[in-house]
């Protein structure tokens, strides 16, 4: 059923959301807001390229993290497109004939790089066609770069590998993020003097280094600085790769809610301690270093 507002349609996989994906998508938000069109992003749901690669790929942002920073941007409406050989097999005039045949597009807004439909066959070229027989606009944008190379969701992939989560924040536009449930676990961090909030990391999603982070987490009750653990717990011979925040100045109960906890420096690796001493002798450390880095 065709949706009769007018509507601006971001093009693009958009899965890290990177800087280079901003642009994009704040030309078509301002190109909305000109032609007092609603914003629309056209995304796919779940991990494209481990569709179309049969690779083990990984996710930097879950759908459901990606629309909040879509909506972040002022996009007004997302739509995920389930993968489906269906879809993939999809021919380029078909693609666009989908999208039109649900909104009334008045224009595409996309990356000079875009690729869509069978065998990536489609681009900017046609999409120019297609538009000019319909009377829509098209604007793309030249792709971002660093020192050189283009800024891709593979490259912030590799640099969360490294712990390097500096770099990748500045290629991010913001601080990368987790964004789940806080579950109920063991409690020992509140019989040592350094609760905890924890959550499980989706299957999907791109691993981190392991190690100890300086954060921000944003919860139902404010935003607080927190040592974060990444990881495996050695000094308690646990393996399973979790999230644990120490959120400083924080005492109320967050089981079940959800916070947002952001990664802004890499401070050590992961160690086992001998005993519950030392454990606590480096976390009194590891608070103090994160509050004198404001």
């Amino acid at each position: 059923m065709l949706d009769k507002k007018k509507t601006i349609i971001a093009l693009g996989y958009f899965d890290s959301v990177h800087i280079g994906h901003q642009e994009v998508i704040k030309s078509a938000k301002a190109l909305a807001d000109f032609h007092n069109a609603t914003l629309t992003v056209v995304s796919f749901r779940g991990n494209l390229k481990s569709h179309t690669s049969n690779s083990n790929d990984k996710v930097v942002y879950t759908d459901f993290e990606r629309e909040i920073l879509y909506k972040n941007l002022g996009v007004d409406d997302v739509k995920f497109l389930k993968i489906t050989p269906k879809l993939l097999s999809m021919k380029k005039l078909a693609f666009l004939n989908m999208i039109n045949k649900r909104y009334n597009v008045i224009g595409y807004v996309c990356g000079e790089d875009y690729r869509f439909g069978k065998d990536r066959c489609g681009d900017v070229d046609y999409i120019k066609q297609y538009a000019k027989k319909h009377s829509q606009i098209v604007r793309f944008l030249k792709v971002v770069e660093t020192d050189g190379e283009k800024i891709s969701t593979s490259m912030i992939k590799r640099l969360l590998e490294q712990g390097n989560i500096e770099k990748a924040n500045q290629l991010l536009g913001k601080n990368y993020s987790v964004t789940e449930k806080v579950i109920k676990d063991r409690g020992v961090g509140k019989t040592i003097g350094f609760p905890t909030a924890n959550v499980l990391i989706d299957g999907e999603k791109q691993k981190l280094k392991s190690g100890v982070y300086k954060g921000n987490v944003k919860t139902p009750f404010g935003e607080y600085k927190a040592v974060i653990n990444y990881g495996p717990r050695p000094t308690f011979n646990l393996e399973e790769v979790i999230l644990e925040a120490h959120l400083i100045g924080f005492d109320k109960n967050l089981y079940g809610k959800t916070i947002t906890v952001e990664f802004e420096k890499f401070l050590r690796d992961v160690c086992k301690f001998n005993d519950l001493d030392s454990l606590k002798k480096q976390l009194r450390k590891d608070v103090m270093e994160v509050k004198k880095n404001g």
